[in-house]
Formats: structure tokens, C-alpha cells, sequence
């Protein structure tokens, strides 16, 4: 059921023009109904079914009301209806249900700033929304299981996982990772983006051209490399979550396995936008995944990955020498 905020954006017949969804995506296994163009997802090629998630472009409310977690950015009201807003990009309503987004844009609509979010924040909203646990990660399919490489913004998760590309491992997801616990056979990882954001020095350094490649936003050197044909469509088990680390000290690819509390407490840090999460009341939720995580079947690790020259390569190496064990 609609709250009232989307029911009153809907009442009196049709939705208003521009909002009718017209772009039938592939993200996560859902089937996406968007008006708002997402190039950059692969084209819907299952059944005829009801779309799973519906992204509109229409007006949001400035405001919620009946509000439990209000700052500039983000409001949540009490039935879970969320409202996010970058300036000068877009601001976004989630429904409580997860299934509908409406986007009003402060940009051209297809601008590529306005999926970076979309594709960030409020897919980390939609997912926890759905029960299902986003890490802030770049996955790669080894074998037949994934592995995710976690951590912070800038440490090089994108550009390790299109090194492993090179050496043949297909990509499920670029910077979030949705993993849904339910699965019966252990945690599985939902494929998600075809492709991954680059900088383009290290797109250079690894023999990828840039041209004719969008841009992440007009005024970063960071590129979309599209990897449709080496993109892995199947959900897949997660074996192993690699948390890039710079250790004093080491050189890149040492590896230390973590157990127990102190791998709970990585898988912590690792799951997406978790200070909002924590800040929502969701922490009792928060602690009982990354738990559920440390029993995947080869481990939670720290890999030093200082940048240097030839840790790449280094990485590398050490991931696939652990995953062959």
C-alpha cells in the first residue's frame, strides 16, 4: 500500500507526464521499470512479470511528515517512506516498501551524477529496506564463488577488481555489493552493475582506453567501463570479503585472516553507509549480518594495498593464491 505521501502524488487519475516508467533494466536480479535512463544497467530478458522496483521522475515533498530521523540529507518517516537529497544534483523518495523510487532531478535527467547516487545511497536504502546487506565493496567471481574486495572510498577496490577482469574473473558488482543471507544454501551475492568506475591513470596503467566513455560526473577524471561480456548474471555464493588495508610497514599483498569478533568487527566497517544505518536504530540488525558473514566458507582477510608500484599486481596474486588454497 501506498503511504500518504506517494498516495497523494498519484491521486485524481494518470501519473503526471515523464513519470511513466519507459527503461526496463537488469539490477540485482529485480526487474527495474525506469523513467530515468540507466544506460549503464544491462536490458531486462526475463519474464513478462511485474516490474520489481519502479523509478519515476516527478516532484518529492520538500519535507516528511511524522518524521523519526530527521537531518538535512535524509528524512525517514515513521512507515519507512525515505527522502534523500543531494543539492544540485536530485533528491529521491523511497517508498516504505522499497519498490518505488521518485526522482526529481536538478540536472538533465540523464545526467550521469544522478545514478551515482541512485545507484549509491539509495541503493543501500532499497536494500536494507528489502532485508538484504550491502557492503562497500567490488566483487569478482573466482572459481565458482564470489569474492568481494571492501573497503573505504579511494582505496582502490574498483581498480582491483578490473585487474582481476584481466586475469579472467568475471565482475558481479562495482563499489556496493548486495549480499541477500536468506539464501538457503549460505550468503549469495546478487550481480548488479556491468561495469566498473575508473580513474583513468590507472585505466592507462592497465591498457584500457578512455575514449568515448562517460564520465562518473563531468568533473572527475573517473570513467565507466562498461564489462557487459564479462559480467557474471547468476547470483553466486560469497566465498571470501578481502578488507584493503594500508599497513605501515608491509608491502602490498600481505594478507592476515581475521576470526571471530575481530572478523565481525571488519565486516562492520565494510557494510554500506553503516553510520546512517547505526544512526536509524538499526545496529542490533547491523551486528547479527556482519556475524552471519564470518562463516563464509574461506574467510574475512585484511590484503595491504599501499598503491605503490607493483602492489597491484601484488594483490592480485596474493587473492587468487589464497582462493586456490
Amino acid at each position: 500500500m501506498d503511504s500518504p505521501v506517494f498516495a497523494s502524488m498519484t491521486i485524481g487519475g494518470a501519473p503526471p507526464r515523464g513519470t511513466i516508467p519507459t527503461d526496463d533494466r537488469f539490477l540485482c536480479g529485480w526487474r527495474v521499470a525506469s523513467a530515468l535512463p540507466l544506460p549503464d544497467l544491462l536490458p531486462w530478458t526475463g519474464g513478462d512479470g511485474p516490474a520489481d522496483l519502479r523509478i519515476e521522475v516527478g516532484p518529492v515533498p520538500e519535507r516528511l511528515t511524522d518524521t523519526v530521523f530527521d537531518q538535512p540529507l535524509l528524512q525517514v518517516a515513521a512507515d519507512g517512506t525515505c527522502r534523500f537529497q543531494v543539492p544540485g544534483v536530485a533528491a529521491y523518495l523511497i517508498d516504505a516498501d522499497a519498490r518505488r523510487v521518485v526522482v526529481e532531478p536538478a540536472m538533465a535527467p540523464d545526467a550521469p551524477d544522478i545514478r551515482v547516487f541512485l545507484y549509491g545511497t539509495v541503493l543501500g536504502l532499497l536494500c536494507y529496506r528489502r532485508g538484504l546487506v550491502p557492503l562497500h565493496a567490488s566483487c569478482v567471481r573466482i572459481g565458482g564463488g564470489a569474492v568481494a574486495m571492501a573497503g573505504a572510498s579511494g582505496m582502490g577496490k574498483s581498480t582491483l577488481a578490473a585487474a582481476l577482469l584481466r586475469r579472467g574473473c568475471p565482475v558481479l558488482s562495482d563499489d556496493v555489493t548486495v549480499i541477500d543471507l536468506a539464501s538457503p544454501d549460505g550468503p549469495r551475492v546478487l550481480p548488479a552493475f556491468p561495469r566498473l568506475k575508473l580513474w583513468g591513470d590507472a585505466m592507462a596503467r592497465m591498457g584500457f582506453a578512455v575514449d568515448g566513455l562517460e564520465r562518473s560526473r563531468p568533473e572527475l577524471e573517473k570513467f565507466h567501463l562498461p564489462v557487459e561480456t564479462r559480467f557474471s548474471r547468476q547470483s553466486v555464493p560469497l566465498r571470501a570479503v578481502f578488507h584493503l588495508t594500508v599497513g605501515p610497514g608491509h608491502e602490498g599483498g600481505t594478507t592476515r585472516r581475521l576470526h571471530g569478533p575481530e572478523a565481525a568487527a571488519g565486516i562492520g566497517r565494510d557494510l554500506y553507509r553503516n553510520g546512517m544505518m547505526v544512526r536509524l536504530g538499526q545496529s542490533k540488525r547491523l551486528l547479527s549480518a556482519a556475524v552471519a558473514l564470518t562463516g563464509i566458507p574461506d574467510g574475512i582477510w585484511t590484503i595491504t594495498h599501499p598503491h605503490d608500484a607493483g602492489c597491484l599486481d601484488r594483490s592480485v596474486a596474493a587473492i587468487l593464491e589464497r582462493m586456490a588454497a
